[in-house]
């Protein structure tokens, strides 16, 4: 059976790699919604109804798009940070880490 060794170059590289995906999140992804082009609904039309319907929905889906995004953004701050928790420690991650990433993976915000 082959043994498991720690690799804190790995835990770094992907660590790496979320602050990459944190930062387009945060840098060009969640602006867009929140000041840009995504912030105020499309035009839909002139058909009786539409605008109406429509409007509601969109708002409907922004909202949860909104609310998504934050879960992902709290989620890759918390992984991020158990990640350099590991590699701090040689592989040992703190419980209070290691329960704040399970809540994260269960749904819980940790950030509101």
């Amino acid at each position: 059976m082959a043994t498991r060794a720690f690799d804190p170059a790995a835990l770094e590289r992907y660590r790496q790699f979320l602050v990459e995906l944190l930062e387009e999140l945060e840098g060009d992804i969640i602006p867009s919604l929140r000041e840009g082009t995504l912030k105020k609904a499309p035009a839909f039309g002139s058909s009786p109804g539409a605008t109406e319907n429509a409007t509601v929905e969109y708002a409907d889906f922004h909202a949860t798009t909104w609310r998504n995004l934050q879960y992902l953004r709290g989620t890759l701050h918390g992984l991020i940070a158990g990640l350099q928790s590991a590699i701090e420690n040689n592989g040992t991650v703190d419980h209070q880490v290691a329960t704040d990433l399970l809540r994260l993976t269960e749904g819980d915000d940790l950030y509101t």
